[in-house]
């Protein structure tokens, strides 16, 4: 099978020099051969996938976190060519919300197990986006959080000073009236944050729709009417951990499209972009995408598999626990 390997070198927490070569010959073992597509700061990825779909493509692999799939995604909306995915980020939230294995041996392994299937995008004023759409203060706190994860790789004070910053936007904010309009229904209310989500996991793993699906032709709409600073806080810290507060202003709907309007205007984002302002309608493009996922059987499969090198690892420890500890050199240890 010939592929476009779409790779993001910079994904994950470290630079790995290897990397390319690894999943070249992942690929080829599974009988992939790949066309090597790497981005850059100035090329996301988006214009590669749609460069390879009008050539004809038939699988474009993408290899990177979830804000390179999300860019390769926008560039095959609306074609046949299928979507393979290899995450390699620091979240993985798309690959965890499709059940795609991190194992690079595995996810190499759905694209030839696994099944072809469609999944819907959300559009927010004409910008694709396959998690989330924030309104209000988390879209006002998204560039510090960049800044933060930045800033852990490579300069700690730098992301120190955001994360400082951050905190001081979230004391500031406060709470804005707002208007909503979804499949007939109209809402007014005063809250600090509107999501909209089309994946159940998104961010630092919020699991804010948990229930919510991919392929369902639906979005899921959540906030909190009248909140408290504390209240959105504990609900948001709830979602990290897959939980949700019962809480009796916490709203949750399912619709295909959402109006809303601020008063004054929120910032908006879509995936972590900033897209602008409101007002903004939100809406459902179902079946926009090709995606090759597990089967049921190949989840079953990965699951035993990764429980058992889990169980192995464990008993290796508890066999050899001197093998984990540091080495000190003859030399040094003759010094001591």
């Amino acid at each position: 099978m010939n592929a476009v390997l779409i790779v993001n070198p910079t994904s994950g927490p470290s630079e790995n020099s290897q990397l390319v070569p690894d999943l070249t010959n992942a690929l080829q073992s599974q009988g992939i051969q790949a066309k090597i597509c790497p981005t850059t700061a100035e090329e996301n990825g988006q214009g590669l996938a749609t460069a390879a779909a009008k050539s004809g493509a038939k699988l474009v692999v993408v290899a990177g976190g979830d804000g390179t799939i999300e860019a390769v995604a926008r560039g095959l909306a609306h074609t046949q060519t299928a979507l393979g995915i290899i995450p390699l980020g620091t979240r993985n939230n798309i690959a965890a919300s499709l059940n795609i294995p991190t194992d690079m041996a595995q996810a190499v392994q759905v694209l030839i197990e696994g099944e072809r299937s469609q999944f819907d995008l959300g559009k927010a004023n004409n910008h694709y986006f396959m998690e989330v759409v924030g309104i209000g203060l988390e879209a006002s706190l998204f560039p510090c959080g960049d800044d933060v994860k930045e800033g852990i790789k490579s300069n700690y004070w730098a992301a120190i000073k955001s994360f400082v910053a951050g905190f001081k936007t979230f004391l500031q904010f406060r709470p804005h009236r707002l208007v909503l309009r979804f499949d007939g229904r109209r809402a007014r209310l005063s809250t600090l944050q509107v999501n909209v989500c089309n994946s159940p996991r998104y961010g630092i793993e919020f699991a804010l729709a948990p229930q919510a699906k991919m392929n369902d032709g639906k979005l899921d709409l959540i906030y909190i009417n009248q909140p408290s600073k504390w209240d959105h806080f504990r609900h948001f810290f709830a979602a990290m951990r897959g939980k949700h507060l019962p809480h009796e202003r916490l709203k949750m709907y399912q619709a295909s499209t959402i109006e809303v309007r601020a008063y004054p205007a929120l910032e908006v984002h879509a995936d972590g972009e900033c897209i602008g302002t409101t007002p903004v309608i939100v809406e459902v493009v179902p079946k926009a995408l090709w995606i090759y996922v597990p089967t049921p059987e190949l989840v079953v499969t990965f699951t035993q598999q990764n429980s058992a090198a889990e169980k192995n690892s464990i008993f290796d420890f508890i066999q050899h626990p001197h093998i984990s500890e540091p080495q000190i050199p003859n030399s040094e240890a003759s010094e001591l």
